[in-house]
């Protein structure tokens, strides 16, 4: 009878008990469960603001924007809390410029995607990345990709994606004037040429050709036409010396064979060498060219735009040479680069985001943006596009432009005694002697 009063009262005590402290008990647990749920974020150990300076990217819809990388910046910085990612908006024309003046007083931003360029790798500019990428990361790249951001043996830059030039033919035309598709994309030069013979034609009875065979832009930091230029096995920078070697007997014989595309077998538009980019661009969409060489990533514009043009083409290799590979010159790689830091917190923050803008999920991104996969893991981007995935395929065999500081001057001179010589003012023998001259004044340096 004592033993059930007493646990009775034990009941009761802690029936009481429950009462006075229950609800806050339960209140603890909902709020325990509720932050079971929420995402786990990284414990940041620095905290503060990053700058990043970036271009825009033109989406195959025609609009110009900076999305991919804001929407990055919104996802790292909730992931990082107390880190914010301060974007700088560069023009496109104007930016490199404006980036390099400021790298050189001091007043660069944290990050920006100039890790595959010279100047910076070389002037001491950047922060070394070897210790913060994983052998395996390091597998997933495509090829020797690493090495457009490396210099002296050392990472510094992670890439992005790639692009570069290729070769677009009117296939509508080719049909018209029963004119063989190259096979395979592959052709030589001299195939290259009878064919162009045959899509230069007259349709207006008025004694000359109105219609013609080839097109292309010449100009500064534009190389379409090289893949023709350096046919021969010529090159422009000797790797060993960093020496200008651009008056050799191939390269002699690749410039010949641009000049005489326009002035030997008039099949050339006539204004080839002096139209600009949009100019010559509209001769192919126009119909007045069959042929036209044009960046990579032109592809899903020209198919927004066959409403109007009603453009049937596919894309080919640069005619092969006396090298037998269809080269061309300009692989285009972008990649993020962190700029020197001082404290060592940030400097890691810094990396885990270029890592994370660069990463493999990153590469799906490419797709909207018409540009080309630089891991294995994206390699089957355009699997489903036949077009896209030519050109991905002939991008391997594209070179990027040789790593000396002063290239923006010697492509400016190389260019313009090109553009002389295709013009008609220069033969091509003193355009080379020329380009030589003046560039061995400028003392290239490695």
């Amino acid at each position: 009878m004592i033993l059930r009063r007493v646990f009775t009262l034990f009941l009761c005590a802690v029936l009481l008990v429950y009462i006075f402290i229950g609800p806050s008990l339960l209140e603890q647990m909902k709020s325990n469960y509720k932050k079971s749920l929420e995402p786990v974020h990284k414990k940041t150990q620095w905290t503060g603001v990053i700058t990043l300076w970036d271009y825009p990217h033109l989406n195959i819809g025609g609009a110009t924007h900076f999305g991919r990388i804001k929407n990055s910046i919104r996802q790292f910085e909730k992931q990082n809390p107390g880190v914010y990612i301060e974007l700088h908006e560069l023009d496109r024309l104007e930016g490199p410029s404006f980036m390099k003046a400021a790298a050189k007083i001091g007043a660069n931003p944290d990050i920006a995607p100039v890790g595959s360029d010279f100047f910076y790798m070389s002037g001491g500019y950047l922060e070394e990345l070897d210790s913060f990428i994983g052998l395996e990361d390091r597998a997933d790249f495509i090829g020797s990709i690493l090495d457009t951001a490396a210099y002296n043996g050392k990472l510094y830059g992670i890439p992005w994606m790639m692009t570069g030039y290729t070769m677009l033919l009117n296939t509508d035309m080719f049909s018209e004037r029963n004119v063989s598709l190259p096979e395979n994309g592959e052709w030589t030069y001299e195939q290259f040429t009878e064919a162009l013979k045959q899509l230069t034609y007259d349709t207006n009875g008025r004694g000359g050709p109105d219609v013609f065979g080839f097109n292309s832009f010449i100009g500064p930091g534009y190389y379409g036409i090289f893949g023709i230029l350096m046919s021969d096995g010529a090159q422009i920078i000797d790797e060993e010396t960093g020496r200008y070697i651009f008056n050799t007997p191939e390269a002699l014989s690749g410039l010949v064979k641009l000049c005489n595309l326009k002035h030997r077998y008039g099949v050339a538009h006539p204004n080839f060498g002096i139209m600009d980019k949009n100019q010559a661009w509209s001769t192919f969409l126009n119909g007045e060219t069959a042929v036209y060489i044009g960046e990579a990533r032109t592809v899903p514009f020209l198919r927004n735009s066959q409403a109007g043009s009603g453009i049937s083409f596919i894309p080919a290799m640069f005619p092969a040479g006396k090298s037998d590979i269809p080269l061309s010159v300009g692989l285009s790689v972008c990649s993020y680069a962190v700029f020197r830091q001082k404290d060592e917190g940030k400097r890691k923050v810094c990396m885990d985001f270029i890592k994370y803008i660069t990463s493999e999920e990153s590469q799906a991104d490419l797709v909207d943006l018409g540009y080309f996969p630089v891991r294995k893991s994206g390699k089957h981007l355009y699997e489903n596009d036949k077009e896209m995935y030519t050109i991905q395929q002939n991008l391997y065999f594209a070179e990027p432009l040789p790593k000396v500081d002063n290239w923006d001057e010697i492509d400016l001179i190389l260019q313009t005694k090109i553009k002389e010589a295709i013009e008609g003012s220069l033969s091509p023998e003193q355009a080379l002697k020329e380009a030589e001259r003046l560039i061995q004044g400028l003392g290239s340096r490695r």
